[in-house]
């Protein structure tokens, strides 16, 4: 079952691989392994209203999908705790509230804001958002030392590229950017 349940995992969160942000739009319910996948995303925005738990120990089970490793980095390891021992199903709005969700919105509303946000990334040079992202990764076992070399490598390689040069041309003509990934 373990050899299994590795392969389920690892199927699922590779959203967590991706080379480019992702982001959960949540307009309904995410219990369990649904809320799992979510936390393997980026950045997630949610329905006020929506009912997310991780409600494995109410089943009799261990959390699984990487439970125990992305919560407690999303909203600390006592309400990790809390969530993860109780089973308890909380409310979209708490979820924001607690740093799980990055903004809680109107049922309606939680598409369109996903997807503009994917917009608002995707007008972003790509070789810096993917640096980024390599950036925060990183950032999860590295040291204050180990970061700044690779900020200061992912900046040397930034400022090589043709979309540095339109970046700063942009600002300086203020209009938006039109960015090539070269």
């Amino acid at each position: 079952i373990r050899d299994a349940m590795r392969a389920f995992y690892k199927l699922f969160l590779s959203v967590r691989d991706l080379p480019c942000p992702s982001v959960a739009a949540i307009n309904g319910h995410a219990i369990g392994a649904g809320l799992c996948v979510a936390l393997g995303c980026d950045i997630r925005i949610v329905a006020q209203e929506a009912k997310l738990g991780l409600n494995f120990t109410r089943l009799g089970l261990h959390p699984g999908m990487a439970a125990t490793w992305n919560l407690p980095r999303l909203v600390g390891p006592g309400m990790a705790a809390e969530l993860l021992y109780s089973s308890r199903l909380f409310s979209g709005q708490e979820a924001a509230e607690m740093g799980l969700a990055n903004r809680a919105l109107p049922a309606d509303a939680v598409l369109e804001s996903g997807l503009a946000l994917a917009r608002d990334i995707a007008g972003c040079a790509p070789q810096a958002v993917r640096g980024v992202k390599r950036s925060l990764a990183l950032s999860e076992v590295s040291g204050i030392e180990d970061q700044l070399s690779f900020e200061a490598w992912a900046q040397a390689i930034c400022f090589e590229s043709e979309d540095v040069q339109e970046g700063f041309a942009a600002a300086k003509e203020r209009r938006e950017p039109d960015f090539s990934g070269r």
